[in-house]
């Protein structure tokens, strides 16, 4: 199974393994997450696939990519974007996720309670990142990023791997830009 395939599940497996995530849960509206300053109202969808261009991927994995796959996941407010290189014996994939208040169904768990969720999961296996978004962390399936409300996950890889961390925050950077060009 190619790496890209497992990194596609890896954010959507995440976020349903916590408890309240499937709209059952009645404290799921509460702010009690302490994360209400940056959420966002409810009022604009941003695509994922805008945030890092076909033309931004080819850039950053130096070669050639084919068009975007695209999956939506309304239940957690996700929306995904993949781009895998031409060439079918490359590994090199960059996938960008953003999960979004203004994509969930009513009640949902905020982006920022996910973001949190995972952040506090992670704790002891993440490397906390300066200077991207209002706060991000590098750990297994990529780069976490939460910025003025919206989540981010970018995978590219291996994080173990240097040239893969420093891409992910090459991507981290450009994605919050453009984030914060949108709203």
């Amino acid at each position: 199974m190619r790496p890209a395939h497992i990194i596609r599940i890896l954010p959507l497996c995440a976020v349903l393994l916590f408890p309240g995530c499937s709209g059952n849960s009645p404290e799921k509206t509460d702010a009690g997450s302490g994360n209400t300053a940056v959420e966002q109202p409810t009022s604009k969808l941003i695509e994922p696939c805008d945030l890092i261009t076909a033309k931004d991927a080819e850039t950053m994995l130096g070669e050639t990519v084919k068009p975007a796959e695209k999956t939506d996941n309304q239940v957690v407010g996700q929306k995904l974007c993949l781009y895998n290189p031409v060439d079918t014996e490359s590994t090199e994939f960059l996938q960008v996720t953003l999960t979004q208040d203004a994509f969930m169904q009513p009640g949902g768990i905020s982006s920022a309670s996910i973001y949190k969720s995972l952040k506090d999961n992670f704790e002891g296996m993440r490397t906390d990142i300066e200077g991207v978004g209002d706060e991000a962390f590098i750990s297994t399936g990529g780069i976490y990023i939460m910025s003025n409300g919206y989540y981010i996950q970018i995978g590219a890889g291996n994080t173990s791997n240097e040239t893969v961390r420093n891409k992910l925050i090459e991507a981290g950077k450009m994605a919050v830009a453009k984030l914060n060009t949108w709203k």
